[in-house]
């Protein structure tokens, strides 16, 4: 039973009591000490958790790194082609 208070005090005070930097995001507060204690690393997978919840990370390529990567990767694959047609074709 001590555990869950535990649980609902640092539920309670998780946030900082002081303001957020002005150059952070509209509704983005601060930790306290307490709610550090939210943390938690899952020990196989390596995963991040907050309160139970998993941090989702993500790293992702815009529309334009994208379209660049396929346009190299069609480039490469035709130079090969080419490159394969001269060799057999004994040029």
């Amino acid at each position: 039973m001590r555990l869950e208070t535990d649980l609902s005090d640092i539920r309670n005070s998780r946030f900082s009591r002081e303001p957020a930097p002005s150059h952070w995001p509209r509704n983005v507060r601060q930790l306290s000490a307490k709610g550090s204690d939210q943390f938690g690393i899952h020990e196989e997978t390596g995963n991040l958790y907050w309160d139970g919840k998993l941090v989702q990370t993500t790293n992702r390529l815009g529309n334009f790194e994208r379209g660049l990567v396929i346009t190299l990767a069609v480039s490469m694959v035709s130079l090969a082609v080419f490159d394969a047609i001269r060799f057999f074709l004994g040029h």
